[in-house]
C-alpha cells in the first residue's frame, strides 16, 4: 500500500494564491483584448492562459498567428501599461476558434485584411508603365520611381 506524502496546508494555500493572482491576470487581459490587439486581430485570436509568466495565446490562421509574432513585442508592453507583467507571450495555432464573421474565411478577403497588405486608398497607376504607385510619387515626378528611375 502506497502512502502519498501530505504536503504542509500553507504550501497548498500559496500555490492556490498564485494560480488565482494567474487568474486575475488573465481576467484583466480578457477585459482589455479589444484594446491591447486591436479590432482585425481581436476576432482571429484570445488569451487561453497564464502560467509562469507565460501568455498563451491561441490563433486561427497561421497568417495571423505570423503577424502577432512580428508584433509581440508591442503587445507585451501595452500589457504592461496596464499593469501586467510577462516573461514571454506564447503564440500557439489553435484551428477550433471560430470565427463570427463567415465571409472573413474567404481567402480574399482574409488576405485583403491581411496587415502586410499596402493601403490601397493611397494607391494611383503611373501613366507610363500602368502599374499601382503611392501617391506621393506621382505628386513628386509625375511618375511612378520606376519609370522616374529610367529617365534619370
Amino acid at each position: 500500500m502506497n502512502r502519498r506524502n501530505p504536503h504542509p496546508l500553507k504550501n497548498c494555500l500559496d500555490n492556490f494564491k498564485k494560480s488565482c493572482g494567474d487568474l486575475d491576470k488573465l481576467t484583466k487581459i480578457n477585459a482589455n483584448w479589444k484594446n491591447l490587439i486591436g479590432l482585425e486581430l481581436f476576432q482571429e485570436c484570445k488569451p487561453l492562459n497564464i502560467e509562469k509568466k507565460i501568455l498563451t495565446i491561441a490563433v486561427n490562421h497561421p497568417q495571423w498567428r505570423q503577424a502577432l509574432i512580428y508584433n509581440k513585442h508591442k503587445l507585451k508592453e501595452r500589457i504592461e501599461k496596464i499593469g501586467i507583467t510577462l516573461n514571454e507571450i506564447k503564440i500557439i495555432q489553435n484551428y477550433e476558434i471560430k470565427n463570427k464573421n463567415i465571409k472573413a474565411t474567404n481567402a480574399k478577403i482574409v488576405w485583403a485584411k491581411h496587415p502586410s497588405r499596402i493601403n490601397q486608398n493611397n494607391m494611383c497607376i503611373c501613366t507610363l508603365c500602368n502599374s499601382p504607385t503611392p501617391e506621393g510619387e506621382i505628386k513628386r515626378w509625375g511618375k511612378c520611381s520606376f519609370c522616374w528611375r529610367k529617365n534619370n
